[in-house]
C-alpha cells in the first residue's frame, strides 16, 4: 500500500501544475467519498487531514504538492484516479 502511495504521490508530482485547477474537482471528490465512505473511522481521518491539507497547499499554490496529497487521500477512500 505503501509503495503504491508514493507512487501515486510521485505521479502527481511530475504532473506539475497542469493539474492547478484540478485540485478542486479533488477536493470535492473525497469530500463526497467521505461522506459515504464504510471505511473506519481512522483511514477517513487520515484521509481527511490529507485534503485539508491539499487544500491548504492548493491555496498556497503548492499544486503538485496538493495533488500528491489528493492522491494519497483518494487512495485511502478507494477512488479511482
Amino acid at each position: 500500500m505503501k509503495k503504491l502511495l508514493t507512487a501515486i504521490a510521485l505521479t502527481a508530482l511530475l504532473s506539475g501544475t497542469a493539474f492547478a485547477n484540478s485540485c478542486p474537482t479533488h477536493v470535492k471528490k473525497i469530500d463526497e467519498a467521505l461522506a459515504t465512505s464504510t471505511a473506519s473511522e481512522e483511514v477517513k481521518a487520515q484521509a481527511k487531514a490529507l485534503r485539508d491539507e491539499g487544500e491548504k497547499l492548493h491555496s498556497e499554490g503548492g499544486h503538485a504538492e496538493s495533488m500528491a496529497k489528493l492522491a494519497e487521500a483518494e487512495a485511502l477512500l478507494g477512488i479511482a484516479q
